[in-house]
């Protein structure tokens, strides 16, 4: 009997089956995906007066997305599941479903019902809270609208700019004759306001770049710090956990979330203190009336949240975790590809990325709660302070070396002219 020709396996697959039908079998799988999800954002379930619901949201586009990466086809439905996310895994682990897609965060706990994939997404526990003004910070904001870096190098540019025209200056010009003099001319050269007259063509030759250094410098400065007045200076109510125990304060999450296991488990905050709240919509007014005095989110969830309501809380304190997944029945092999599917789209970068598909939507960035993130350092400058510099050093170099010969008699002033005020 020849077997040489290859071997056709049942659904016309030309190698060996993993085990499971799920790869080339024609039935679709069940993928179950929660229907009350706190954030739409990650998972949306609409109907559209249609027998057949329209699944979207972010933790969806991935999960097509790494599905369609896959080396096989491989058919799935979506099924609504109106229920908690851990009843969810429970219907995965009783394979009434073959898998479940959404935000799941990753936690040991749930590993005695499921497999999860690789995490598709970073995840933390992250404490949120209300903002509080600093009017007092508005006195030295404007230090704000520059690095300290930044300041530095400014200024040490400017005091070697200074010195190196004053050293060329000062035997020709009374102006600028003592150290009293040089300084008041450091101080105005930048408001130009200096009326002290520069004779010497080496030292215009210096004081010309930097003019023109100072003229964009000051613009950026003005730039700078127009647009940081415009954000609030606040620091978080409560600064961590064990602030919020001394205070015996109130702590809200997601209603049914696994959440309040983390925070009684983990964080070993008191049941009683624990408010879960049905509706992420809801949070801003318990945070406002003083229902509650920090909320929980996971990181993609807080994310969000902040993204909406950037100008009035901030982030506290972040728990790592270890991420969001996919769910599967314990021993599948599917949790292997789409494992390996979810390294190979994140290597290749083409997983879809929470910040361009779904913050950008939001009226304001995750850094607006970060003051110095606006700062500006020296690298928009180094160009500048290199043209500047060279020629202050060029120049710096040039009247020493002058100096030095003069005074060891190896060059000699004519003494029968005028001396000149352009000796280069």
């Amino acid at each position: 009997m020849d077997f040489s020709s290859s071997v056709v396996w049942p659904g016309n697959a030309k190698t060996v089956p993993k085990g499971w039908d799920f790869s080339y079998g024609e039935k679709a799988l069940k993928i179950g995906v929660p229907t009350t999800a706190a954030f739409k954002e990650f998972v949306r379930v609409n109907y559209n007066h249609t027998d057949r619901p329209h699944v979207s949201g972010y933790s969806i586009s991935v999960f097509e997305a790494v599905v369609s990466n896959l080396p096989y086809f491989l058919p799935y439905d979506f099924i609504p599941f109106n229920g908690s996310y851990d009843d969810l895994l429970k219907k995965v682990y009783t394979k009434e479903f073959d898998g479940a897609a959404g935000d799941f965060g990753i936690f040991a706990d749930r590993f005695k019902y499921v497999d999860f994939s690789e995490p598709y997404l970073e995840n933390a526990a992250v404490m949120i809270v209300k903002v509080k003004p600093l009017k007092w910070t508005k006195l030295w904001i404007f230090m704000k609208a520059f690095t300290a870096k930044m300041w530095l190098i400014m200024l040490s540019m400017h005091v070697f700019v200074s010195s190196s025209i004053w050293l060329i200056e000062r035997k020709h010009n009374d102006a600028l004759k003592g150290i009293g003099n040089m300084l008041w001319f450091s101080v105005s050269v930048i408001f130009y306001v200096h009326r002290e007259p520069v004779k010497n063509g080496l030292a215009r030759m210096v004081l010309g770049p930097w003019l023109f250094a100072i003229l964009i410098i000051t613009a950026s400065f003005t730039a700078s710090l127009s647009s940081m007045m415009t954000i609030s200076r606040s620091q978080p109510w409560f600064l961590d956990i064990e602030t919020l125990k001394l205070k015996n304060a109130t702590v809200g999450c997601n209603k049914n979330s696994v959440m309040v296991r983390f925070l009684t488990q983990v964080l070993l905050i008191p049941q009683e203190k624990i408010k879960q709240i049905p509706s992420v919509d809801m949070f801003p007014d318990a945070l406002e009336k003083g229902e509650i005095q920090a909320a929980f989110f996971s990181g993609a969830h807080a994310k969000v949240f902040l993204a909406k309501h950037c100008k009035l809380y901030t982030k506290a304190t972040i728990f790592k975790l270890v991420g969001m997944g996919f769910a599967f029945p314990k021993g599948s092999p599917l949790t292997v590809d789409i494992s390996a599917s979810i390294a190979e789209l994140i290597e290749r970068r083409e997983m879809p990325d929470l910040e361009s598909t779904l913050l950008s939507t939001f009226n304001c960035s995750l850094n607006d709660n970060d003051p110095d993130g606006s700062a500006l350092g020296p690298e928009p400058f180094a160009g500048l302070f290199l043209i500047a510099g060279s020629i202050a050093l060029g120049a710096l170099v040039f009247t020493v070396g002058r100096l030095i010969l003069l005074n060891l008699g190896w060059i000699k002033q004519n003494p029968t002219k005028p001396k000149s005020h352009f000796p280069i």
